[in-house]
Order: structure tokens, then C-alpha cells, then sequence
């Protein structure tokens, strides 16, 4: 059924619809862009009997439809069935698509034509003799430098009969079942996965026992593969990788699905997916394995690699610059208790070592329940929250302040232990073991990156276990000492030395501090890293007030004004660090509305408004390589120019109105008006060049 459709609000009256294509057609466009039906391989049908509809859109030269992936950007077909009962409809059956790419985005894509086919079922209770009316209403969105969305109401009438009968686009339906992918045997194709990739090996049984050029995979859903990054085929064809998005995780027990171009030949897949943590768990006796390192060595043991990995993760977090400096203090304090008996010595150090090992359980089990509840969270998800971060790093710094020397708390500031560490009985050794899990849980060392993720993703109690070794791998050194005092005698005696180290540790902290704030300025932006440096200055004053005039050799008056003000002034650092991480970054766009703009050319200020949407292509090209740079922005702040974004990425009736004012009925479309002037429509295919030109009026 030929049609000209608008692509107008439903609704309008029939002469904005013709005025709509007058706009269209005005700018050099066709005003027929799609030509859509709906077939049937029957005209006529026995109940019970399966047959197979077809949507069939034709387009002029250059305009292209999207696959049920469409890759970097664009909309699928999408349908909705009104149907007579005793019918059921089945899933769109999608034809092979092309890749194409617009300046770097890939697409995958039906050039100039398309037919889906829709496998549907008839019901036995359907009557001889009668009617079937078969509706759908059909969306979608066709390309080319413009992207117009569309949409049309389909219909068809089938009759039931006593036989079947072949209709007249039988053949064409049958022609167009022949560019399905096939659907052969796979078993030839081992599926792994790592952090990074999806990686494909051919066995023998293969018709190629390499992968070579040309090889490619189209994967059904756009979740993890990104398109964008090319599909690399290693020396000598053995392994096919597919780049996952980054930071994402694959799932347990997933699949593998899509289509696989191999040989020429199209094929369906779908395979069981291997996670990260059942590659990492498996056995392989692949030849790329054979170099791998010792995290790889030990995960390939299973479960009690895994521990071991944990162990020593734990166990090298204990020289971490982020935890030596605290923890290595908390050693001396742990001796202390090297005077009393062996018995009591050794519940101490099961104590220190109880209280690392439960927090670590406790750290964990709040991990698992935010990701049970949706969180996307991983170990160490506290430097996640950027008021954590922030806080985290007053701390260090304060305690860094305190090694250095600015003033001095004794062996009060050392994570507020000191009345714990004096306490002379189990629960004093525990709570340094739960303050020391708390300092050094973020940090993350060598070899527990790998455990962790592993940890992560496993089952709940597997990753308890693998969490509870990693504390005790913590512990262990400290453990050691009490079940082992001789082992005192084998320190450095205590002298000038400590003093020095203890400064060198303050200086690590800092650096400590220094990673921090670049965490929140990924985190939040500028403003939040300007807060916390002026939350910084504030906590040195403060201590450099504490340290000079509230020692212990000052006077009572001194002592309680200096620490009233230090105390006043720790107050407003708090607040500054914690005011400035609730900053959001600024990209300097509004969302459009029409308000926005006339007030802010009332203001006197020019005005750029981009109408745009995620499944645009050219719309996205533009912004990466004009929009959204450096050399624009500085261009439109010299200009004091109001930019807005209207995005029309989710059927939107203002800016759909919008758009038939400025005489288009898709995006993209780039207007640049000055106050009291009219408006200019900027080209489709934007630089940095035409902007500036525009904005000096060239």
C-alpha cells in the first residue's frame, strides 16, 4: 500500500499534514521518503494453521532503515497488533543487516528496503466462512543526513477456509525468509570472556579453522557490545574479540546472541556466555593462556586459588601507601600487650584479627545487598559516594597533619584507638581491628583487583568467604606477632628513626589526599575539588591553631580559646568540603522550552538551540566533532550565547511543534538567532567553522 506519510503529530488537520510536506519538499527533500504495506503468504487460511505476515518499507535511493540492533544510534521497527481473537502473533523475524558508519558511529542497517517478516498462529476455534481483520500500527525511523521518525496504520483481511491458499506475495515472502540468518550447528565455537572483550575461538569441526577478514558479529542486544570499537581478530585468526562498554559487567549465566558473519555465511548464535568469574574459574588448555601471570595461575585452580589470591591480597594491602601509615602505628600499639602472658597476648591478636575479618564480612554483605537491590556498585563502593571521598580525605589529612608535626594528639589521633588500645582486655583489639578494616578496606592493592571482581560477581556465600580471607590476610602480621612474641625482638628497636618515618607517612598521606580529590573531581567536577581545597585549608588552620596555643603547656585560657576556635573552624571545613560535592558538572546546555528562550533574548543575549536525539546519527557526529568542543564552547561563552537542547530523543509535541515552525519535521536542526533578528537555520552537517562564521556574521 503506497502512502505519503506525514510525519506530523496524529491529529492535525489534513492541511497543516499537506503543509508539513510543503515544508519538506521546500527543503530539496522528497516528499515520498517511505512506502510501506502489509503482506500475507495466505489469502486464505484453515484454523489451526501457521502463516507469515510481512511488513514491507520501501525507501528512495540513500535513506536507510535500522536492524533490531541499530548499533551506536537509531530506532528499530517497532509494531503494535490489534487482533481478532484466535490469532496470536510471534516476535519480528529480522532479516541480515549491512554496518555502516557516519563519521565513527557505527550502524547496522537496511539500505533503501526491508521486509520483517512475523510468523502468526491461527487458533482451531476460528469459523469457516468468516473475516480476519489484521491491524498494526507500525513506528519507525528512516536516515539519511536528516532522521525522520514515522509511523502508519496497516491493515489486512484474511479469509478462513476449508484450504489454504498461497497469495500472490507468496514468493516474495518466501525470498525474503531465504535472508534470515541460518540456523546451524555451533558447537564448534568456544565462548569466553574477560573484563574487557567477548573472545571467539573456531575448533576443528569448523568449516574454517581460522577467523580471517571480513568476519564480524551482530549482536541482538545493544547492552554490552560497544559498536563503536572495532571487532579485532588476533594473529592468525585465532580468536575473534567483540569490546564490551566499559565498566560494564556481564551477567551470570548469560548467553551469547546475535548474528555471526563468518565465511560469508550468516549464522544465529546463541551460546552460553561465560562470565568473568566462570572464565576465570575455568580449566583451559587454550595456547593463549600459556603466558598467563600468577593471578591467572591461581584463579585456573578454582575456589582454593581464589583464597590463596585472597590471602596475599590481604596481606600486601598492609603496604599500601593508603594503609601503611595507619596500620604500621597500630603494630606499636598491638605490642603493647607483649608483656603479659602468651595466653593473654595471643586473645588479643585472635581479637585485632576478629575485628578486621567481621568488618570485611560486614563490607561485603552491605555489597551484596545493594547490587541485590539494583546497585551497580563494586568493592570499595564507599569511594562511590563522593561525600565519603570527601571526608575521607579530611581525615587523612588531618592525620597526615599530625605526623608531620603541626600538633599533636599522641596516640589519640591515630583513628580515635586510643581508648581502645589502652584497654587492656579483647574488645579494645577488636575495635582496632574493625578501625583498621574500616582505613584500609578502599584501598585496593595488587592481586585483590582480580579476587575482588571475582568475589563480586560469584554466589553470596562463595563471596563472603573470598571477602573474610582477604581480612584475615590483612590480620595475618599482627596475628603472627601474638602467636609468635618472639618475633618482637626481630623489629628495628624503637629510636630517632620512628620519628622520621613517622613524617615520611605523612607524607604519603598526602598523596593519599591528592588521589582522593582527583576521584572527586571525576566524581562531581571542578566545584567539588575547589571546596574540598578550601576545606583543606581550613583543617590546617585549625590544627596549626590547635598545635600552637592548646598544648599541654599552655595556659587553661589559651587551651579552651584555641580549641574553641579550632573547633569552629573544623565546623566550617566540614561544611565546605560537604557543600561542594553536592556541585553538579555544568555543560553550560538548558533543556529547551520556549520560555527559556524568549527570556533569555529579552536578556539581550543570542540564543543556539539544538534539536537533537540519541538515535540520530549526524546528530551525534556533530556534537563530537563541532558542538561539544572546546574551540565551540569558547566561542559561544565570547558571544555570551544561551544554548539549549531540545532533545526530541522521546516523542516530545513541543518540540515537534517547534520543529514545523522552522519548516522541518526532523532532527537534527540548528538555530542561531540574535535579539530582534530572525532566526538562522544553521546546515545539517555542522564544524567549528560554520559555527564561528554564523556567530560573526559571515
Amino acid at each position: 500500500m503506497d502512502t505519503i506519510l506525514c510525519v506530523l503529530k496524529t491529529g492535525l488537520s489534513r492541511s497543516l499534514c499537506l503543509l508539513g510536506l510543503w515544508f519538506v519538499g521546500s527543503l530539496g527533500l522528497p516528499a515520498q521518503q517511505a512506502r510501506v504495506e502489509l503482506l500475507s503468504d495466505r489469502s486464505a487460511i484453515v484454523p489451526g494453521e501457521a502463516f507469515t505476515l510481512a511488513v514491507r518499507i520501501e525507501l528512495d535511493p540513500d535513506w536507510h532503515l535500522y536492524w533490531r540492533n541499530p548499533g551506536a544510534s537509531g530506532l528499530p521497527l517497532e509494531l503494535e497488533w490489534n487482533l481478532p481473537p484466535g490469532l496470536q502473533a510471534g516476535p519480528i523475524e529480522w532479516a541480515v543487516p549491512q554496518k555502516i558508519s557516519v563519521g565513527g558511529l557505527v550502524n547496522y542497517v537496511y539500505k533503501q528496503s526491508a521486509v520483517y517478516l512475523i510468523r502468526m498462529q491461527s487458533s482451531q476455534e476460528l469459523v469457516i466462512g468468516t473475516q480476519l481483520p489484521i491491524r498494526v500500527k507500525a513506528f519507525w525511523l528512516m536516515c539519511k543526513e536528516l532522521c525522520l521518525p514515522d509511523e502508519a496504520d496497516l491493515k489486512i483481511d484474511l479469509a478462513v477456509a476449508t484450504m489454504s491458499q498461497a497469495s500472490p506475495e507468496a514468493a516474495v515472502i518466501a525470498e525474503s525468509g531465504r535472508q534470515l540468518p541460518l540456523k546451524s550447528n555451533l558447537d564448534s565455537i568456544r565462548v569466553k570472556s574477560d573484563a574487557a572483550a567477548v573472545h571467539l575461538w573456531l575448533g576443528s569441526g569448523s568449516s574454517a579453522s581460522h577467523w580471517s577478514e571480513g568476519d564480524y558479529f551482530f549482536p541482538y542486544s545493544s547492552e554490552w557490545m560497544d559498536p563503536n570499537q572495532p571487532q579485532s581478530i588476533s594473529e592468525e585468526g585465532q580468536r575473534l574479540s567483540l569490546p564490551l562498554k566499559t565498566g560494564l559487567t556481564l551477567p551470570e549465566d548469560g548467553r551469547l546472541q546475535g548474528v555471526l558473519l563468518q565465511a560469508g555465511e550468516y549464522r544465529q548464535v546463541d551460546l552460553p556466555l561465560a562470565s568473568v568469574s566462570q572464565l576465570l574459574q575455568s580449566q583451559t588448555t587454550n595456547a593463549t593462556q600459556a603466558n598467563e601471570g600468577l593471578e591467572q595461575s591461581l584463579l585456573s585452580w578454582g575456589l582454593p586459588g581464589m583464597l590463596i589470591l585472597a590471602f596475599l591480597g590481604g596481606l600486601i594491602l598492609n603496604a599500601m601507601p593508603c594503609v601503611l601509615p595507619v596500620l604500621s602505628l597500630k603494630v606499636f600499639s598491638l605490642l603493647q600487650h607483649c608483656g603479659q602472658s602468651k595466653r593473654q597476648v595471643l586473645v588479643h591478636g585472635l581479637a585485632y584479627t576478629l575485628g578486621v575479618v567481621l568488618s570485611f564480612v560486614f563490607l561485603a554483605a552491605v555489597l551484596f545487598i545493594l547490587r541485590a537491590l539494583g546497585e551497580q556498585v563494586g568493592w570499595g563502593f564507599q569511594l562511590q559516594n563522593p561525600s565519603f571521598v570527601a571526608l575521607l580525605a579530611l581525615f587523612f589529612f588531618g592525620f597526615a597533619l599530625n605526623m608531620l608535626g603541626v600538633f599533636e594528639l599522641g596516640s589519640r589521633l591515630v583513628g580515635a584507638d586510643s581508648k581502645l588500645s589502652q584497654r587492656s582486655d579483647w574488645i579494645g583489639s577488636l575495635g582496632m581491628g574493625v578501625l583498621a578494616a574500616v582505613v584500609g578496606a578502599p584501598c585496593m592493592g595488587p592481586l585483590l583487583a582480580s579476587v575482588s571482581g571475582v568475589a563480586v560477581q560469584t554466589s553470596v556465600v562463595r563471596g563472603l568467604l573470598l571477602f573474610a580471607t582477604m581480612g584475615f590476610g590483612l590480620a595475618a602480621p599482627f596475628l603472627c606477632l601474638s602467636i609468635f612474641p618472639k618475633l618482637v625482638n626481630l623489629l628495628p628497636k624503637p629510636g630517632l628513626w620512628m620519628e622520621s618515618l613517622k613524617q615520611f607517612m605523612g607524607f604519603l598521606l598526602v598523596a593519599a589526599v591528592l588521589f582522593l580529590a582527583w576521584v572527586l573531581g571525576t566524581q562531581v567536577g571542578l566545584e567539588a575539588v575547589t571546596g574540598l581545597l578550601l576545606s583543606l585549608w581550613l583543617l590546617a588552620l585549625a590544627a596549626w591553631l590547635y598545635g600552637r596555643w592548646a598544648a599541654p603547656v599552655k595556659s587553661k585560657r589559651s587551651r579552651r580559646l584555641a580549641s574553641a576556635c579550632s573547633l569552629l573552624i573544623l565546623i566550617a571545613a566540614l561544611w565546605s568540603a560537604l557543600a561542594g560535592v553536592q556541585a553538579k558538572k555544568s555543560d553550560h546546555w538548558e533543556p529547551w522550552s520556549e520560555v527559556a528562550v524568549e527570556n533569555a533574548l529579552l536578556e539581550g543575549r543570542p540564543i543556539f538551540i539544538d534539536f537533537t536525539a540519541s538515535w540520530c546519527v549526524i546528530c551525534q557526529v556533530n556534537k563530537k566533532v563541532a558542538l561539544r568542543t572546546e574551540a565551540t564552547q569558547a566561542l559561544f561563552e565570547k558571544a555570551n550565547v544561551a544554548l539549549f537542547e531540545a532533545d526530541w530523543t522521546s516523542r516530545d509535541p513541543a518540540i515537534s511543534r517547534a520543529l514545523e515552525v522552522y519548516g522541518r519535521s526532523g532532527v537534527p536542526l540548528y538555530i542561531l538567532q540574535f535579539p530582534g533578528e530572525p532566526a538562522q537555520v544553521l546546515p545539517q552537517n555542522l564544524t567549528v567553522g560554520i559555527i564561528r562564521a554564523a556567530l560573526q556574521g559571515e
